[in-house]
């Protein structure tokens, strides 16, 4: 929030600025998803400590409502994040024919996350998160999922987007080996993905990255607040018997205008030479 009411606050009006409304969706989602996971450890320990079979046969009820709406917020924040590397992807490139791959891929993590949501509403109370209902389902949306990240963070250079994909082929591999840890690290890919969205806007708000996804070095000439300085050409004047002129670059800021050179021998053999800039320096 920081950067985005201070450092870009030059370019566009926080309230008219779209990263903003995204990082306020991004963090709700988030907190929205803790809190449905300390919800449902309080009913697992608590509630239904002493119900048949325990806190194991509670989180193993797929139907149950505060989990179909922990998977709603999850997949939902996915597609979102998803959406935003594709987004910054098509601004870097400029190209929709770049984009033409991960974007059938998003729209197949859509179809998937709803299917997910709709086997979780019809599994048998009975069913284990690894039942083959289910396994296609999940194992398509987060493949696909990872493909997409791969392939935008591989197009734009991104280092923060390695890091979801890192954490997507973990859990990727938890599952399909059946392991239950994939359940922590499932709970922790909702706010990696909030980090890495809020990475990329530090990156822009201070300057290391530039909107298009180039990087910008600041420079101490030439630079006003907030401003990036322009080179332009510059000519040297024509130096008599050479027919030769040099064109340089200066930033508009400080142009700097060389008359001609003015050489004078000294009697003992030393060469003096004399110019000046546009400033009479």
């Amino acid at each position: 929030m920081w950067v985005l009411f201070k450092k870009r606050r030059d370019i566009r009006r926080p309230t008219h600025d779209p990263m903003m409304w995204i990082s306020l969706v991004m963090f709700t989602m988030a907190t929205i998803h803790i809190g449905i996971n300390y919800t449902r450890i309080i009913r697992a320990f608590v509630v239904f400590r002493n119900s048949a079979g325990g806190p194991a046969a509670y989180f193993n009820q797929l139907s149950e409502f505060t989990q179909i709406f922990g998977s709603t917020v999850y997949v939902a924040q996915t597609l979102i994040g998803d959406s935003v590397v594709l987004y910054r992807c098509y601004l870097v490139w400029g190209d929709p024919r770049v984009t033409t791959a991960p974007f059938v891929l998003l729209l197949g993590s859509t179809a998937c996350g709803v299917g997910i949501l709709y086997s979780f509403a019809k599994v048998v109370p009975e069913a284990e998160i690894f039942v083959d209902e289910l396994q296609h389902w999940i194992v398509s949306f987060f493949s696909l999922t990872l493909a997409t990240n791969i392939i935008c963070t591989g197009l734009v250079a991104l280092k923060s987007g390695a890091v979801y994909s890192a954490a997507l082929m973990t859990l990727l591999i938890l599952y399909k080996t059946g392991s239950w840890f994939q359940y922590v690290l499932l709970d922790a890919i909702s706010p990696i993905v909030g980090l890495v969205f809020s990475m990329i806007i530090i990156r822009i708000g201070l300057g290391i990255t530039a909107v298009n996804g180039s990087t910008e070095v600041a420079g101490s000439l030439g630079k006003e607040r907030g401003k990036t300085s322009t080179l332009l050409p510059i000519s040297f004047a024509r130096s008599p018997g050479t027919g030769q002129t040099s064109t340089f670059a200066t930033d508009g800021m400080n142009h700097l205008e060389l008359q001609p050179v003015r050489t004078t021998h000294s009697g003992d053999g030393a060469v003096e030479t004399k110019a000046r800039n546009s400033q009479g320096l």
